[in-house]
């Protein structure tokens, strides 16, 4: 007789199924770390806060350095008001051109003399005609031509009328205040060491004024 058949061998089991994973649970459910044996040194949080340093005190600035005392002025010498004028007696013969500015010209009663432009035959007419006569005298080294003479007439607001060199004579004319007349001659006579005697005559048709401009123009020529 023929034998039986074999029995079917038995499936095998399946396969337990794989627990899901979450990772959100890990953070919770995990075991509690073991506790730091005794004695361990505690673990260093990096990320804990870390408590902000003390402030440092601003050093103090350093006190100011006094500034220096400021040194005198230079004292500062007074105008001579005599120098402008040309009034000085003791003038050096380089300063004479000086005596051509304006602020040298005679004046009398707030009037200063301004230059009558006449002609030779015009100051002879016209000097019987001017009673007041003042003289002046004087050894000069400073009008020692009459060059010079002419120009220290000038000077003091006469016009050039004429200068004659074969005789050393010169003569100008002026007028203050638009009424007053002025008419000037002058002889200039050399002398040793380079001076010259000046002879000058004033003549005015105001009595006063001839003292006055005669001692002015003798302190233009010292």
């Amino acid at each position: 007789a023929a034998a039986p058949p074999a029995p079917a061998p038995a499936p095998p089991p399946a396969p337990a199924p794989v627990p899901e994973i979450d990772l959100l649970d890990m953070m919770f459910d995990a075991p509690a770390p073991a506790p730091a044996p005794a004695g361990a040194a505690p673990a260093v949080d990096i990320f804990a806060a870390v408590p902000p340093p003390e402030p440092v005190a601003a050093p103090e600035p350093p006190a100011p350095v006094p500034a220096p005392a400021p040194a005198p002025a230079a004292p500062v010498e007074p105008a001579d008001p005599f120098a402008a004028s040309g009034l000085l007696g003791d003038v050096s013969e380089k300063a004479l051109p000086n005596l051509m500015m304006a602020d040298s010209k005679f004046e009398y009663n707030g009037q200063k003399m301004a230059p009558l432009p006449i002609t030779t035959a015009e100051f002879g007419g016209n000097w019987g005609s001017c009673t007041a006569t003042s003289p002046v005298s004087i050894v000069s080294s400073k009008v020692n031509c009459l060059a010079a003479f002419m120009d220290v007439c000038e000077s003091i607001g006469a016009h050039k009328v004429e200068a004659i060199a074969a005789t050393n004579e010169g003569i100008c004319a002026g007028m203050v205040g638009g009424s007053a007349l002025v008419l000037l001659h002058g002889k200039i006579t050399p002398r040793a060491g380079g001076s010259c005697q000046v002879d000058a005559t004033i003549k005015t048709t105001d009595n006063t004024m001839a003292g006055v401009l005669a001692m002015y123009l003798q302190n233009m020529m010292r």
